[in-house]
């Protein structure tokens, strides 16, 4: 704990001077020590912080960007295959449905009777029996 405390107490210390420093160059317009030394550390910080808000705004804007982009372009293609399922299954019905009818269709009429099977029914009701037949051709080859 004393330690800590120490340790905190020299760096509140440290601080408080370099502060105070900085504000007495600033009014003055100068450093005051290592003037060389202290601008190549801000100038190699300056280069620093350029550098990594470049990649930032790299990996901000194109990484991270294009991944968004891709994902969205991979869920609107799920989402588009995942739709023409749906259209080829409801496409399948619709052509079953369309041979379904077309089916009952043809068998109606085949079940419908027109007029030639209605004679030819008739025909085969009315046939004269094979005795009434000889009877008729007597008849009319005697003249009567």
């Amino acid at each position: 704990m004393t330690t800590a405390l120490l340790v905190m107490t020299i760096s509140t210390v440290f601080f408080t001077v370099y502060a105070r420093m900085c504000v007495m160059e600033t009014n003055r317009g100068k450093r005051f020590f290592a003037s060389y030394m202290r601008r190549a550390i801000d100038n190699g910080l300056d280069s620093l912080v350029g550098t990594l808000e470049r990649k930032i705004v790299y990996v901000g804007r194109y990484i991270i960007t294009l991944s968004w982009y891709y994902s969205l372009h991979a869920f609107l293609r799920l989402t588009l295959q995942f739709l023409a399922s749906i259209y080829t299954a409801v496409e399948k019905i619709l052509h079953r449905n369309r041979d379904k009818a077309r089916m009952i269709r043809r068998e109606r009429k085949q079940a419908e009777r027109s007029h030639l099977t209605v004679l030819a029914e008739h025909k085969i009701e009315t046939e004269l029996t094979p005795h009434q037949k000889e009877k008729r051709k007597a008849k009319a080859l005697s003249g009567k």
